[in-house]
């Protein structure tokens, strides 16, 4: 299999991925990521970018399809039942049926690590209108927050 673009959506995935990707109040440090007890369940893998575009909702980011770049942290998956069933109900994903999750769709897609490894991983796209929202120029939310006074989000 050839491996995954993080400069678009990943090419066919063969198994599900054994990693996933967190841009916004899921990353390591934000009181959501605290409070959902998810730790024993993955391992550190480094940080790196995926292709989207990154807006800011107010309390949280949103990841949306387009050019761009979008900095977080991926984490190696060591217990997928209850990492996914826990995350998925965070954001509000029915895995059974993607079409009635109103806000957020988990993809695969290629992720580029900062040591330059590629990896598939799970990430949640935000799939409502994002007009209205401003867009985080570099696609890094924790310093999009540090730029405008604001260290942990209101979650």
């Amino acid at each position: 299999m050839p491996p995954p673009s993080p400069d678009g959506p990943a090419p066919a995935i063969l198994a599900p991925p054994r990693h996933i990707f967190f841009y916004g109040t899921l990353m390591y440090g934000f009181q959501l990521r605290e409070r959902s007890r998810i730790e024993e369940w993955m391992r550190f893998t480094g940080c790196g970018e995926v292709a989207g575009a990154l807006f800011d909702l107010g309390p949280y980011p949103g990841l949306t399809e387009a050019d761009g770049r979008v900095r977080g942290e991926v984490y190696d998956i060591l217990a997928p039942g209850p990492l996914l069933t826990r995350t998925d109900a965070i954001e509000h994903f029915e895995p059974t049926d993607p079409a009635a999750s109103e806000y957020v769709v988990r993809r695969a897609v290629g992720c580029r690590l900062d040591d330059g490894r590629t990896l598939d991983v799970w990430v949640y796209f935000y799939n409502r209108p994002v007009a209205a929202a401003l867009r985080v120029p570099d696609g890094d939310y924790r310093r999009h927050l540090a730029r405008r006074g604001r260290t942990v989000p209101l979650l």
